[in-house]
């Protein structure tokens, strides 16, 4: 009896710890949205000289500026159509690429899996210079959309080993029967893997489109021309030479941030048993 009581308080301390580091974590994250949020609609003069978290009024103007006075609104249009058109490539190419390595058994199946597995670990940056360089021979440099093919081959390897993941769950037994009713490799793919992977493929979509979204460091590089800078770069020039107007560029981040909100917000329930399922092997 003793010892019970000791392991339920010892669970209860453990269980106290845990929700006390979330919610520590919590703050850390929502404290500075929030402080932005709110300078969004202060002048500097405001923002130096009030200490309050949450905005006194809501003022307007520097959402206004940032439509009417900055390239804002382009750089969204390009981050958008980037990276639903890198979205887009990414799932033709993973797709069918995981549902191979995750049903099909031939010679170097386990070999080009283990070789995706091991491309996650290879920081994006180390291969900068070369794409750099493959980009400008290729005559691909600042082409607004080129840069699609590099996000593609940046998220293929982790979406590939997360879906296959994923696949490897569902049962064969179904593919079996269907086989039995006459179904070829593609009808099960469409008819039994696909639907079933739904789950999956939502959770690779929401963390590519919040990894292309954020990307910063190669479209300042591989997009140097001014109409095709996508959002994260635009906003980090959204200030002239020697004055920072921090009420609008924290009014051009909010702006930046909200379409990863909504997405996430609409997909979360998704994304979480996408990432469950897919951490569960077979």
């Amino acid at each position: 009896m003793e010892n019970r009581m000791m392991l339920s308080a010892k669970i209860h301390w453990i269980t106290c710890i845990k929700y006390a580091l979330l919610t520590f974590h919590a703050i850390l994250t929502i404290v500075p949205l929030l402080w932005i949020f709110s300078n969004s609609f202060r002048s500097n003069e405001e923002i130096f000289a009030s200490g309050k978290l949450l905005p006194e009024k809501f003022d307007w103007s520097n959402y206004v500026h940032v439509f009417k006075d900055t390239n804002i609104p382009l750089a969204f249009y390009n981050s958008l159509t980037i990276t639903l058109i890198s979205l887009a490539g990414l799932l033709v190419c993973v797709i069918p690429c995981a549902y191979a390595l995750s049903r099909f058994k031939f010679k170097g199946a386990h070999t080009l899996y283990m070789f995706f597995a091991m491309a996650v670990f290879i920081p994006n940056v180390t291969i900068l210079a070369s794409t750099f360089k493959l980009y400008q021979q290729l005559g691909l440099l600042g082409d607004r959309y080129s840069i699609a093919f590099t996000y593609i081959s940046h998220q293929l390897p982790f979406c590939v080993f997360l879906l296959v993941s994923f696949m490897r769950v569902i049962p064969v037994a179904l593919e079996e029967a269907a086989i039995i009713d006459g179904c070829g490799v593609w009808q099960m793919f469409y008819r039994i893997v696909l639907p079933m992977s739904q789950n999956g493929i939502v959770t690779i979509s929401i963390l590519s489109f919040v990894a292309i979204w954020n990307d910063y460091i190669f479209a300042l590089i591989m997009l140097p021309n001014q109409k095709f800078r996508t959002l994260t770069v635009a906003v980090a020039y959204a200030k002239s030479e020697f004055v920072v107007d921090y009420g609008m560029m924290s009014a051009a981040i909010i702006i930046a941030v909200i379409p990863m909100i909504l997405f996430y917000m609409i997909m979360k329930e998704r994304l979480i048993s996408g990432m469950v399922a897919g951490s569960v092997k077979g």
